[in-house]
């Protein structure tokens, strides 16, 4: 599948503004795609999966006779140059010694050119599947990147090596194959951990269930787009309180390193689902931050030096304290109309729901933006610009002591640093000066 550079850095543009972060990363090489023909409808049902392991005796018997010859191996691919690269990706590939076939199946699969593909990244409905390649190509594609490879040979019996071979061959029917991608909890990393608890009988997710560290899904993503200011602001404005949750070591498998990590150091049902673990290229390449930045002294500096500008425009420049508040809430007007449609009505509300950047961001302040520029024309009162930006500042201040109270806890802290102080000093030269050729009120 072909896939254009400018097209891929508009996508990543409007996920900024959207708070969408695709992470099932890699760019298939167009010569090793498995895709048979347009994409079904959505609504054609799938299948019914196999049978599990265990349901069937024998069938179970079968399995073991088919499973004795198959192999299955987790490959997982490190960072690489582009944001959508740096969270890694993964592939379940399974070779068969009697055909000498080995495939490496991923499901980090979309197209630009799906009907309507913008309106469903942005109302997170996206529309991704899963493919074959053969495995030896793939692997060379992403150390052609520059990207490590880590392989898993999983400790599989022959039953179940055969059940998860007969599930991958389920899941790449053309009815099948296709599932709404979900940043966190349905990503080509998850699918992989599914598939494995599915054939292991569910054993995975309770030895995986628990929280070890403190990890989030606001901490993650900020550590890993640390280095891109536009995608970590973005994603800082868009995820709301939900996402700074505890992560268990289960739901820290949307990143393919974490779920690589936590399979070769868990045991499960007392077993060491990983027998052999080896790298296979590693890649020259600076490593990844451990932890996300502390940036909240830089953002209030920067706020307060934002603060200290509408002060200085105010006594100096009039002209300029005008068309710098119209920018002021306009854009954070736009913003904050983005976020609230995001939380409420798109398939994101499980991440961008709940958001106290509400009350520094908001629709509201599309109408400061207006009635700003109302004030600053001649033989205008301003008072319903006063009152507005007063309202504005409240509000921001709310914001800041709720984030402090328990069950209001939220990551975003820097985002207040820097937008508070700039909400209080426009409030502050609006009811405290008036505009140019202004009457008294």
């Amino acid at each position: 599948m072909l896939r254009q550079a400018w097209t891929r850095r508009v996508v990543i543009a409007l996920g900024v503004t959207a708070g969408a972060l695709s992470v099932a990363m890699g760019a298939p090489s167009p010569l090793l795609a498995q895709v048979a023909g347009a994409p079904l409808p959505d609504n054609v049902p799938q299948t019914p999966p196999p049978p599990a392991p265990g349901t069937d005796a024998a069938l179970d018997s079968a399995r073991a006779l088919r499973g004795a010859a198959l192999q299955f191996t987790l490959y997982t691919y490190g960072p690489g140059d582009e944001v959508f690269e740096r969270f890694g990706h993964i592939a379940l590939a399974v070779s068969d010694a009697n055909t000498g076939e080995d495939t490496a199946f991923n499901w980090g699969m979309f197209d630009f050119d799906q009907p309507n593909f913008l309106g469903r990244f942005l109302t997170g409905d996206t529309r991704y599947w899963m493919a074959g390649y053969r495995t030896v190509e793939f692997n060379a594609l992403y150390q052609s990147q520059n990207r490590t490879i880590r392989r898993q040979q999983l400790n599989l019996t022959a039953t179940q090596r055969g059940a998860l071979y007969d599930f991958l061959a389920w899941n790449a029917q053309e009815a099948n194959r296709y599932y709404r991608y979900d940043y966190y909890n349905d990503n080509c990393s998850t699918r992989v951990r599914d598939a494995l608890d599915w054939v292991l009988n569910g054993a995975l997710r309770p030895a995986l269930d628990t929280v070890v560290g403190y990890h989030t899904w606001r901490g993650e993503t900020a550590r890993i787009t640390a280095d891109n200011l536009p995608v970590y602001t973005g994603i800082q404005i868009a995820l709301g309180r939900n996402a700074d949750r505890p992560l268990t070591r289960w739901q820290q498998a949307f990143l393919p390193d974490y779920f690589a990590q936590h399979l070769a150091a868990v045991p499960v049902a007392g077993v060491r689902l990983v027998a052999h673990d080896t790298v296979l290229f590693t890649a020259q390449r600076e490593s990844m931050a451990a932890a996300a930045p502390q940036r909240i002294m830089p953002a209030l500096a920067a706020g307060l030096g934002l603060g200290v500008l509408v002060f200085a425009l105010a006594r100096l420049l009039p002209v300029g304290l005008s068309l710098f508040g119209v920018l002021w809430y306009g854009v954070s007007g736009v913003l904050g109309t983005a976020l609230l449609l995001a939380g409420t009505v798109t398939k994101h509300v499980p991440y961008m729901g709940s958001n106290l950047n509400l009350t520094i961001l908001s629709p509201l302040l599309l109408l400061a933006a207006a009635l700003w520029w109302w004030r600053a024309r001649p033989s205008r009162t301003g008072r319903g610009a006063r009152a507005l930006a007063a309202l504005v500042a409240g509000m921001a201040l709310v914001g800041l002591v709720l984030m402090h109270l328990p069950g209001f806890t939220q990551g975003s802290m820097l985002l207040f640093m820097t937008m508070v102080p700039v909400h209080v000093a426009l409030a502050i030269v609006a009811n405290g000066r008036r505009s140019p050729g202004q009457p008294t009120a």
